[in-house]
C-alpha cells in the first residue's frame, strides 16, 4: 500500500481537533465565571432570606413583635414592606403573619414567617445582576402555662365522669408565698387561687398539710372542664410538643420505668401506637410511666405523658408534671416536686374514681416560673416548627 502523502492530511485533522477543543475551552472560560457568579448570588440570596427568618424569630422572642399581634400581620419592619439591608451583600423583606386554622381563626403560639432575600439589592434602578430567594416557615413556641393551683385535676374528663382527688398521709401541698417551707413562687402579677383545684371533690385522710395562697382557698372543687382551658394543652399543643420532643430525641412510646432521671428538658411519652389518647382508647394504648428510686440529683423540665403516671421514692422534680390521665404521688425521703402537677383525666377509669392521689410525704410546692421555663430547661423563645421550612417561587 502506498502511504506517500498521508502525513499531511492526518496532521491537518489533528490540528482541526485541537482548534475545536481550544475554541470550546475558550467558550467555557467565558461562561464559567458567569455561571459561578450567578451561583454565588443564588446562595447569598438564600442566606439573606434565612437571615430574615432569624430576625423575625428574634423579634417574636424579645417582644419586639407583640403577642398577640394587633392585626393579621406585624407592624413595620415586619410587614413585608421594608427592605432591611444586611451589610454590603444584600438584604431581605420579611413578613410575620398569624397562622390560621381551618376556620380562619388565628392559632395561638404559632406564626407564619415569609422572607424574601435579595443580592445585592432589590432596587429596580440598580442594573447589576440580582438573585432572589423566597422562603417560608411556621414559627411556634410552647404555650405559657400559668396554673391556678399546685395540684390541678380535670379539664378533659368525659361527660358524666368526675375527677376526684385523694390526699393522705403527711403530704404537703403549698401554694403560699409567705407560709410553709419551701414557700411558693409566683409569676409577676399573677397568683394561684388554690392549693388544689379539681373538677370533682377532694378527700383527705391522715394528716396532710394543704396551704392556701394569700387571699385564695385551700381547695377549689366541682370546677367545669371549661375552667381548665387556659392552663392545659390542646390537641394542637400536644402535637407540637410531640414534634419538638421527636426532633430533640426525647420522645418515648409506651410504658416506661425510670429509676434514674432522663435528660432535663421536654420529655414526651406517647401511646404505644403513637395515636392521640382518646376518652376510650383500646387497652393496647393504655400506658403508665413509673418513676421511682433515688433521684437525689434531681430533674427539671416538662414531663408530658399521654397516659397515667406514678411517682414514688426519693424523687426531686422541678417544672411541670403533666398527665393526660391519672397521677399517683407517693414520696419518701427528702424528695419533692417544685412547680405544678396537672392531671387532665382524659380516660374514664373504671377501677377507681380517685384520679389524682397525693399520698405519703412528698411535698408539692407551687412554682409558676419553674412551670413556665421547666426549671430553666425549657425556652419560651420562638423557634421554627419542625418540617415547615420551604422555598417558594416568586418574590
Amino acid at each position: 500500500m502506498n502511504e506517500r502523502g498521508l502525513a499531511a492530511p492526518v496532521a491537518l485533522m489533528i490540528l482541526l481537533v485541537l482548534v475545536s477543543l481550544m475554541l470550546a475551552f475558550a467558550a467555557l472560560s467565558q461562561t464559567e465565571p458567569a455561571i459561578a457568579a450567578n451561583l454565588m448570588l443564588r446562595h447569598q440570596s438564600q442566606g439573606m432570606a434565612d437571615s430574615g427568618v432569624e430576625q423575625a424569630l428574634w423579634a417574636l422572642s424579645t417582644g419586639a413583635i407583640a403577642d398577640p399581634m394587633a392585626g393579621s400581620t406585624a407592624p413595620a419592619p415586619y410587614d413585608g414592606n421594608s427592605f432591611l439591608l444586611l451589610g454590603g451583600l444584600g438584604g431581605y423583606v420579611v413578613t410575620v403573619a398569624n397562622s390560621l386554622d381551618g376556620l380562619g381563626n388565628p392559632i395561638p403560639n404559632e406564626r407564619v414567617i415569609t422572607s424574601v432575600g435579595w443580592t445585592p439589592t432589590n432596587a429596580v434602578i440598580d442594573t447589576r445582576p440580582k438573585a432572589v430567594t423566597k422562603v417560608q416557615v411556621k414559627a411556634m413556641r410552647f404555650k405559657k402555662i400559668n396554673p391556678p393551683c399546685a395540684l390541678c385535676a380535670g379539664g378533659e374528663a368525659p361527660p358524666g365522669d368526675t375527677t376526684n382527688v385523694q390526699i393522705g398521709g403527711s403530704a404537703t401541698i403549698n401554694a403560699s408565698n409567705v407560709s410553709g417551707s419551701p414557700t411558693a413562687s409566683y409569676c409577676a402579677g399573677q397568683a394561684p387561687t388554690a392549693a388544689v383545684y379539681t373538677q370533682g371533690v377532694v378527700n383527705t385522710n391522715g394528716h396532710p398539710s394543704l396551704i392556701a395562697p394569700p387571699g385564695g382557698a385551700v381547695t377549689q372543687t366541682n370546677m367545669s372542664n371549661s375552667n381548665f382551658t387556659d392552663f392545659i394543652f390542646s390537641d394542637s399543643d400536644i402535637q407540637m410538643l410531640k414534634a419538638r420532643a421527636i426532633a430533640s430525641g426525647t420522645y418515648y412510646r409506651g410504658s416506661q420505668t425510670w429509676t434514674s432521671p432522663p435528660p432535663n428538658g421536654l420529655i414526651f411519652v406517647d401511646t404505644p401506637s403513637g395515636n392521640p389518647l382518646t376518652s376510650s382508647p383500646p387497652s393496647s394504648d393504655m400506658l403508665t410511666v413509673d418513676i421511682h428510686g433515688n433521684w437525689g440529683s434531681g430533674w427539671s423540665g416538662w414531663l408530658i405523658v399521654a397516659g397515667s403516671m406514678t411517682v414514688s421514692g426519693n424523687v426531686n422534680l422541678t417544672g411541670l408534671v403533666y398527665s393526660q390521665n391519672d397521677i399517683t404521688l407517693h414520696g419518701s425521703g427528702s424528695g419533692g416536686i417544685n412547680g405544678a402537677v396537672i392531671s387532665t383525666n382524659r380516660v374514664d377509669t373504671s377501677s377507681t374514681n380517685v384520679d389524682s392521689q397525693d399520698i405519703g410525704n412528698m411535698p408539692l410546692t407551687y412554682n409558676c416560673p419553674a412551670v413556665q421555663n421547666g426549671g430553666g430547661s425549657i425556652s419560651q423563645n420562638w423557634f421554627t416548627k419542625p418540617g415547615t421550612y420551604r422555598q417558594l417561587a416568586g418574590q
